[in-house]
C-alpha cells in the first residue's frame, strides 16, 4: 500500500478505536522507518516507547527488521516478501493462537492484506515492464525510469490529498506525524495510481470489523479477489467485491 493514510483508512471506523489494532496496521511501516533511520538500537528504542501490554516484545520482530528484501521470490522482511507482494498465508500461519485473536496481529495482518490487495489490482510493476518495454532501446532510458519513479511518488501524495478530503474520519497517529512523511498534492492526475480502485478497496475493507469476524475466512475471501492474469479493470474487481460475504 502507498503509506500511512492509506493503510489507517482500510480500517473499520469502529475498530479504528483500538489503539494496539492500529499500532498493528502501522508496524511493518514504522519498524522500516526506524530502522532505515537509526538502526537497530533506534528501532526497538521507539517500538519500546510506545509498546502496550498487548504488543509483542521487540524481539518478535529483531531478525525480520534487519532482513533486506532484495528478491521478489524471497519472504523476508517486515513484510514477509516484497511490501507490493506479501506473504499472507506465510505470516499467519507463523502465529500462535493466542496472536491470532489478538488485536494486534490482526492489525498487522490488515495491514499485509491492504498491500496485497491494493498493489495486485494496480499492478504497478506490470506498467513499469510496459515502460521499460516501450523504451529498452532508448539510451536515456536510466533518466526516464528516474522520472517515471517520481510519478509513481507524486501519486501517493496526491492519493493522500483524495484520502484526507474523502475519509475526514481518517487522523494520522502521533507516531506517524512526528516522522513527518505524509505529503499532500492537490493535483488529481495520476499516472500510476487508479483512484477508483483504490478507493473501492479501501470502501470494501472499511466495511469489515476484523475484530469480530473469522480471519481465515477474510483472509480466504481477500486472497479469492486478487485479480486472474491481467485483467485488472474497475468492472472485474466491482463483480468480485459484490461476493463479499463480509461487507454490508
Amino acid at each position: 500500500m502507498p503509506g500511512y493514510y492509506a493503510h489507517l483508512a482500510t480500517v473499520n471506523p469502529v475498530v479504528s478505536k483500538n489503539r494496539s489494532f492500529i499500532y498493528g496496521v502501522e508496524m511493518p511501516d514504522l519498524l522500516k522507518k526506524y530502522y532505515k533511520l537509526g538502526g537497530l538500537i533506534y528501532a526497538e528504542e521507539k517500538y519500546c516507547s510506545f509498546q502496550m501490554n498487548d504488543m509483542p516484545d521487540f524481539s518478535f520482530f529483531e531478525d525480520r527488521v534487519q532482513q533486506e528484501v532484495e528478491d521478489k521470490n524471497s519472504t523476508d522482511g517486515l513484510h514477509y516478501g516484497w511490501s507490493s507482494s506479501p506473504d499472507i498465508y506465510l505470516f499467519w500461519n507463523s502465529l500462535s493462537s493466542n496472536q491470532k485473536n489478538n488485536s494486534f496481529f490482526l492489525g498487522y495482518l490488515w495491514h499485509l492484506l491492504g498491500d496485497k490487495l491494493v498493489y495486485s489490482w494496480l499492478d504497478i510493476e506490470g506498467k513499469f515492464d510496459n515502460f521499460l518495454e516501450w523504451h529498452k532501446n532508448d539510451s536515456n532510458l536510466s533518466t526516464l525510469m528516474e522520472l517515471e519513479y517520481k510519478k509513481l511518488h507524486n501519486d501517493w501524495n496526491k492519493l493522500n490529498a483524495l484520502i484526507r478530503d474523502r475519509y475526514p474520519d481518517v487522523i494520522l497517529t502521533p507516531e506517524v506525524i512526528e516522522l513527518n512523511t505524509v505529503k499532500f498534492n492537490s493535483d488529481n492526475h495520476l499516472d500510476y495510481v487508479d483512484w477508483n480502485i483504490v478507493k473501492k478497496i479501501i470502501d470494501y475493507m472499511r466495511s469489515i470489523n476484523p475484530l469480530e469476524e473469522d480471519s481465515e475466512k477474510i483472509i480466504n475471501e481477500i486472497m479469492s479477489f486478487l485479480p486472474e492474469e491481467t485483467d485488472c479493470s474497475i468492472d472485474t474487481l466491482n463483480k468480485k467485491l459484490k461476493l463479499s460475504r463480509f461487507k454490508k
